[in-house]
C-alpha cells in the first residue's frame, strides 16, 4: 500500500494574511502593524533585517515583537551561526504561525462575545427607577448620583 501524503501548503492563503493584518491593525499600534506587515510579506525574518527594514531602534523593535510574541501572533527561533572567521553569533528569527494565529483570534472573539453577552445580561437585570415628577428613568448605578443632600431631592 502506498501512503498518500497530505497536501502541504507552501503558500499562505491571502485570506489568512488579511486576517492577520486586520486584527493587528484593530487592536495594536502602528509599530505592531508595520512589524507584522514585514512578517506577512516574508515567511521568516532575521531581527537585524527587520531593524534595517523598519528603521526602528533595537529596544523599540524588541518591545513590539515581545508584545506580539506574548499574544502568540509571532514566534521566534534563535539560531547560532558560524561566520567564515569561526566566530559564532546568535540570531533571532521571527515568523508567523498562522494556525496558532487563527486559534488566538477565535479565542479573542469568543472572549469578546462572552463579555458582550454578560454586559447585556447585567444591563437587562439592572433595576431602574422612575422620577415621580418628570418621569425620567435611571439605573441603580445612576440613582445615587441624583440625590442632593442639601435639598433632600
Amino acid at each position: 500500500l502506498k501512503m498518500i501524503e497530505p497536501e502541504i501548503l507552501t503558500e499562505v492563503p491571502a485570506s489568512l494574511k488579511r486576517l492577520a493584518k486586520q486584527v493587528v491593525r484593530g487592536f495594536y499600534g502602528v509599530e505592531h502593524s508595520l512589524a507584522l506587515d514585514v512578517l506577512i510579506r516574508n515567511p521568516c525574518v532575521r531581527e537585524e533585517d527587520m531593524l534595517e527594514l523598519l528603521k526602528f531602534d533595537r529596544k523599540q523593535l524588541r518591545s513590539v515583537l515581545n508584545t506580539l510574541k506574548a499574544d502568540k501572533f509571532v514566534k521566534c527561533r534563535m539560531r547560532v551561526e558560524t561566520a567564515p572567521d569561526g566566530k559564532t553569533t546568535r540570531h533571532n528569527y521571527y515568523f508567523i504561525n498562522y494556525r496558532v494565529l487563527v486559534n488566538v483570534v477565535k479565542y479573542k472573539l469568543d472572549h469578546m462575545r462572552r463579555r458582550i453577552e454578560t454586559d447585556e445580561r447585567d444591563s437587562t437585570n439592572r433595576a431602574s427607577f422612575r422620577c415621580p415628577f418628570c418621569s425620567s428613568t435611571f439605573t441603580d448605578l445612576e440613582a445615587n448620583q441624583l440625590f442632593d443632600p442639601m435639598s433632600d431631592f
